[in-house]
Order: structure tokens, then C-alpha cells, then sequence
């Protein structure tokens, strides 16, 4: 089960106190007001309380999976802007505060409010409870209260004002000297309209919750997945492998993409890199963000470089994602400069979507059958202003509808084995048996349609890199053809400012062997 579907039932079994019927329950990523039920008045993110219900600040919760002290309690984090409420004890006294180091603290249910709860921290054999204490003036402040009483039971009620938040927090998990967090974030669909998409992001800290000790960024763009609970928000993704085991420590940024993780109701643009690129970089601008209210790094002035890496889908988005950061007018120069973008590692990419399916008409056998759907939907979702009315489906054959093909993907409910097996049971694994007699006549309205939004996912046309780029391939790639990196080598290398090189990997080896071998070389720290 997904994390974000995980953490919804925990809030509702573990605090059945917040709510009187599921509809009230806690949303993770929503903005409420914290309020003192004895007392009325609102916590403020600077540590301080206010009975002004419109200068209240606005909080939010997330949980953290990797502590527990019973089976009934779950630690929570509770945060606003660059706060994260600490209630702490380093043997030094206990402390209420309110930074962005990410200390944590336990929420639980009241036992003398039906919708409160109090918070919680541990210390030895020490517990506090957050408390607003009165004193004969009926001044009020915040203390840590040994005695639990209703003086430090508080609600969480809808704010009256909300903020524009650019990113909120879904799960965050501390291990050691790492803090590994997937969050949603703000960007725009394939028709420009703003969206919120999921990510992931690893921080290498100097202390548990601690300041950011990376001196670089390193972003990791996925190779082509079907099935939701692969990507990187819903599992522990294959780049956090990558990040534990990693000689560099980077700050590791892995977008989910749009048509998964919180958008898996969407259609998915597969191959399309100026939407992709763009939905990428800002995950990426908004992991600054992060960085900057949690672990006090600022990505600002450019001091903490970028490097990109990429494998099959992965590594087309990523060299797309370095021409959207130097050539895409959506950015300023202040945001470039924050990024700067220093090499991308692409791995076995389609640079040339045109040049991908015209040798899969050559070839007709497939070895991932899939691949040639995914090319066909993903130009469909992404450039509406070409297809207009045509719909997926009139580009395969009767079988391959009959089966029930493209539901299947757009469901993102199967692997990429499992779309293999149905397409071939259904018509085989050659473009013949995929697609209709209209699509395989390339002189059809039909197929000028598809070939005119595939000229446009082109990665190498009218650019002139400025960082490095290295490109990675094997010969006897039997999914993404060689050629298209040879064709993007020859065009961008007479035209690049950095290093421009190919390297030839996984000689002998399939595509999915191959991305072995790949990823071993950026787990020793190659790109860098």
C-alpha cells in the first residue's frame, strides 16, 4: 500500500480523537490552525500563542514511520514554513521550539477531550506534554507540562487563511545521519494549468535532523515505469540504493511524473521532454526550498552544483531537463544560477522519439513490446493541439483494443512484464499485431499526426549545450537503439560549451542489464 494511503488510515486509527466521523479526519499536506482547548489560543510558529485567530500561523502534519513506542502511537511531525515544533530534552532542560532542524515529536490522543490530542516527547523515563500554562494575571506561555490535564490538549481546526505553499511534506524518514522525504510540489500539466505532482528527495545531514553536509545535488531522473507503486513516492526507490551507498553523498531528487504518485489518475506524457523537463526542474527548485527551511543549505547562490543522471526514459528527461535549465524562458537567471547545472550522465535514451519507433517499424519484433503503446499514448496525452479528437486506441489493432491494452496502462496497476505478457497473448510482439492498418501507413492523416507531435520530443534540435554531457549506451541495446545516441552525439558535440562523450557500457548485455551496469558506475560516484 501506497505511503500516502498508509498514512491516511494512521490517522485515523491512531487518532480517533481528532475526528467525529472519517469527513474530519486530519489530511495530510492541509493547512489548519493549532488552538488550546482550555484556553482558546492559537500556537504561533514562533514559539509564542495568540488569542488573533487571523495572525494564527498555519500548520501541517506528516508522519514518520521509523519510531513507535507502542503499536498505538505514531510519531508525527507538525510544521509551518521553516518551523518544525520541537519538544526536547538534551539533557540540558527541556525546550520548547520552533526551527527547521526536524526534530519530532508524538501526537496522541486526549483522554479528557473527545476531538484533542496532546503532544508528546519522551526523555529517558521523562515524558512532557506541550502546555499553555496561566499564570494569576492570566498571562499565558508555552511550557513542557509533566501532568497531562486540558491545559495541553489542542485541536486542529481549518484555518480562515490559508497560504500558497509551494510544496508539502507526505512522509519523512530519519535514519541516522539521512533524511529521506517525499513530498507534493507545484508545477503545470501538459496544457499549462498548475498541478500538484510527488516526488522524492535524500539529505545527507551532519546530525539526526541536522544541517545538510552535501556540497552538491545530484538528480536522478527514472527509467520507464507502468506501475504506480514503483515510482519513487511510493516505495524506497532504486536511486536510494544509489544514495546509501553513494562516495559523494549528494542530495538525491527523484520526480514521480506526471500520471503517477499523486497524479495516477492523469495520463502519463511519456517521452515528451519539454513537459517532462519542466515538471522535473521545478521538483527540483522546490527541493532548494526544502533545503532552505529545513536544513539550513542555501541553494541561492549557486555554491551547491547540480549533476544529472538517467537511464532509458530517465535518461532522455534528464538531458532534457539540462536544455529546459539553460534554454527555457519560464526560468530567470537567478533560478538557473541557484541550479547550476554542471553534467548530465545519460543512460540509453530516446533523444529521438521519431528515430525510436521508425526502427521499431524496421525491426517489427519487439523485445519489450510496451514500449511501442507507451510511445504512441504518451504523444496523445501530450500534445492535445496536435491530435485534437484522436484518441490512443485508433492507432492499434482490434485485438490489441479487444484486450483491454491501454486501460491497462493508463490503470498504472501493472508492471511492465505483466503489459508484455497481455500484448503479446493478445497480438503478439510485433508492430504488425499492435497497431491498425491507418497507423501503419505513414501517408495516413492518422500517422502524420503521430510523426508531427514525435518531431517535436526531439532532444537535439536548436540548442547549443553549455555543461558536459556524457553520454552512456550499449551497442547491443535491444529497446532503446543505439543510434540514438550516436545521432544526438554528432549533433550536440560541434555545439557544446562543456564536454561532449559517449561511452560505450554493457557490451553484449540486454537494455535492463545494461542500466546495471550503468547504475553501478554512478553508485561509485562516476558522474561526478
Amino acid at each position: 500500500m501506497s505511503r500516502i494511503f498508509s498514512f491516511l488510515i494512521a490517522v485515523l486509527l491512531v487518532l480517533p480523537a481528532l475526528a467525529g466521523s472519517d469527513d474530519d479526519a486530519v489530511v495530510p499536506g492541509a493547512q489548519y490552525m493549532l488552538r488550546n482547548v482550555a484556553t482558546g489560543s492559537y500556537l504561533m510558529k514562533d514559539g509564542t500563542i495568540t488569542k488573533n485567530e487571523a495572525k494564527a500561523s498555519n500548520w501541517r502534519v506528516v508522519t514518520n514511520d521509523t519510531i513507535r513506542y507502542s503499536d498505538a502511537e505514531k510519531l508525527y511531525i507538525v510544521y509551518s514554513d521553516d518551523a518544525v515544533m520541537q519538544l526536547t530534552n538534551s539533557g540540558g532542560g527541556w525546550k520548547v521550539a520552533f526551527t527547521g532542524k526536524g526534530n519530532t515529536t508524538y501526537v496522541m490522543p486526549s483522554t479528557t477531550t473527545e476531538k484533542g490530542f496532546k503532544f508528546r516527547y519522551r526523555f529517558a523515563l521523562d515524558t512532557r506534554y506541550l502546555n499553555v500554562e496561566v499564570d494569576a494575571e492570566g498571562n499565558e506561555k508555552l511550557t513542557a507540562a509533566r501532568t497531562a490535564s486540558s491545559y495541553n490538549d489542542w485541536e486542529f481546526v481549518p484555518t480562515t487563511h490559508p497560504k500558497a505553499y509551494r510544496y508539502r511534506l507526505m512522509s519523512m524518514n530519519r535514519s541516522g545521519n539521512n533524511t529521506k522525504y517525499t513530498l507534493a510540489y507545484l508545477s503545470h500539466d501538459v496544457t499549462g494549468e498548475e498541478v500538484w505532482l510527488s516526488g522524492w528527495t535524500a539529505v545527507p545531514t551532519a546530525s539526526e535532523g541536522g544541517a545538510c553536509n552535501a556540497d552538491h545535488l545530484l538528480m536522478s531522473t527514472h527509467y520507464t515505469m507502468c506501475k504506480n507503486s514503483e515510482v519513487p513516492s511510493q516505495t524506497d526507490p532504486y536511486d536510494g540504493f544509489t544514495f546509501n551507498l553513494s562516495r559523494n553523498k549528494p542530495v538525491m531528487v527523484e520526480p514521480d511524473y506526471l500520471g503517477y504518485g499523486i497524479t495516477k489518475d492523469r495520463e502519463h506524457p511519456y517521452c515528451a521532454p519539454d513537459i517532462m523537463a519542466e515538471e522535473s526542474v521545478d521538483l527540483l527548485l522546490t527541493v532548494h526550498d526544502l533545503l532552505r527551511d529545513m536544513h539550513a543549505m542555501d541553494c541561492s547562490t549557486g555554491a551547491y552544483p547540480t549533476y544529472g543522471i538517467g537511464y532509458s526514459q530517465g535518461g532522455a528527461i534528464i538531458l532534457a531537463c539540462q536544455r529546459y535549465v539553460e534554454n527555457s524562458p519560464k526560468l530567470n537567471e537567478e533560478q538557473r544560477k541557484a541550479i547550476h547545472w554542471v553534467r548530465t550522465c545519460a543512460g540509453a535514451g530516446p533523444y529521438c522519439s521519431l528515430a525510436t519507433i521508425s526502427q521499431y517499424y524496421f525491426q517489427d519484433r519487439l523485445s519489450m513490446p510496451v514500449a511501442a503503446p507507451l510511445l504512441v499514448m504518451g504523444m496523445v496525452a501530450a500534445y492535445p493541439d496536435i491530435f485534437g479528437d484522436i484518441r490512443a486506441e485508433e492507432y492499434f489493432s482490434e485485438a490489441f483494443n479487444a484486450a483491454g491494452i491501454v486501460d491497462k496502462v493508463r490503470s498504472t496497476d501493472y508492471t511492465i512484464d505483466e503489459l508484455n505478457e497481455a500484448i503479446q497473448k493478445a497480438c503478439g510482439n510485433t508492430m504488425q499485431g499492435m497497431l491498425s492498418e491507418d497507423a501503419k501507413n505513414t501517408n495516413s492523416d492518422l500517422s502524420q499526426h503521430l510523426l508531427k507531435a514525435l518531431g517535436r520530443s526531439d532532444l537535439t534540435r536548436d540548442w547549443s549545450p553549455k555543461a558536459d554531457i556524457w553520454f552512456f549506451h550499449n551497442t547491443d541495446d535491444d529497446v532503446v537503439p543505439y543510434l540514438n545516441t550516436m545521432a544526438a552525439y554528432k549533433r550536440l558535440k560541434d555545439h557544446c560549451q562543456g564536454e561532449c562523450a559517449v561511452y560505450t557500457t554493457g557490451v553484449g548485455m540486454s537494455h535492463l542489464a545494461a542500466a546495471i551496469d550503468f547504475m553501478a558506475r554512478m553508485i561509485l560516484g562516476n558522474y561526478k
